[in-house]
């Protein structure tokens, strides 16, 4: 199926490694000019060293958790391209956490809120005065399935998800007269770098396993498998592209069918 996304102009975040980076490869496959950004611009500058695309990929260090940076990073695709065409908010939730909600502080919470919940907001403020003037855009924010399914152990990332279901719907509502889709995506458990990381520190933390753990693990996923990043990242082109010119303010599942699963 061809997508039409050849010439478009995409700006991913958070995509030096994971769901981010294979989000980049497929568009990029799909003919989109791309600009991605990532906190650490060593491993950002290694992980497109050797992508070969006819695509211009330009790579920018920011956090788009602080607002001088996700300007210069909005305001440097424009100075490359004079348009963004679609922009993937992809980034960092609140790590898993055995906390009692009792023992969060009111810095706990105002941490999660400004990290990936008003990064999102902001860079889609940003984005949409040149979305609404080109009458085309697409926003794909990558958020997760604690925001519909709550975890005790992904409580404060659970609140924030929440809530950006919820913006995800209303600026879809409010934008949608100059053709501007916006919709989020729930990834599951999906197999990625931080994924791992999690797992191995878990294992450690109960002497347990790691094989035992993602046994355990696959066995609550109705498919039996953790998801593949390039599985989210099919996902997100499609909703990218032209062929999704119908479907705005909704939120999808990436996650094997374990949010509708009956237990």
């Amino acid at each position: 199926m061809d997508l039409g996304l050849t010439g478009k102009v995409a700006l991913v975040t958070g995509a030096s490694a994971g769901i981010g980076y294979a989000i980049s490869q497929k568009l990029a496959a799909e003919g989109c000019h791309l600009i991605v950004c990532g906190r650490n611009a060593d491993r950002l500058q290694q992980a497109y060293q050797k992508v070969n695309s006819p695509a211009k990929i330009i790579t920018f260090c920011a956090d788009v958790h602080k607002a001088t940076d996700s300007e210069k990073l909005v305001q440097e695709v424009l100075n490359q391209f004079g348009k963004i065409d679609i922009l993937v908010n992809n980034s960092d939730g609140a790590k898993f956490s055995s906390v009692p909600v009792e023992n969060l502080s009111d810095e706990d919470w105002a941490t999660v809120f400004e990290g990936k919940l008003m990064g999102y907001i902001r860079m889609t403020n940003l984005v949409l005065p040149t979305m609404k003037n080109q009458k085309w855009g697409r926003i794909v924010n990558i958020i997760g399935t604690s925001g519909k399914e709550p975890s005790p152990r992904l409580i404060k990332s659970g609140v924030a998800n929440a809530a950006l279901i919820n913006f995800t719907k209303s600026v879809a509502t409010q934008v949608a007269k100059w053709n501007v889709l916006v919709n989020s995506v729930n990834p599951g458990i999906i197999d990625t770098p931080r994924h791992r990381e999690y797992l191995e520190v878990f294992a450690q933390k109960e002497d347990r396993n790691i094989e035992a753990i993602i046994e355990g693990i696959d066995h609550t996923i109705p498919i039996g498998r953790r998801g593949l990043s390039s599985e989210v990242a099919n996902l997100v082109a499609f909703l990218s592209s032209e062929c999704a010119s119908y479907i705005t303010g909704v939120t999808i599942p990436v996650d094997g069918g374990l949010s509708t699963a009956a237990f």
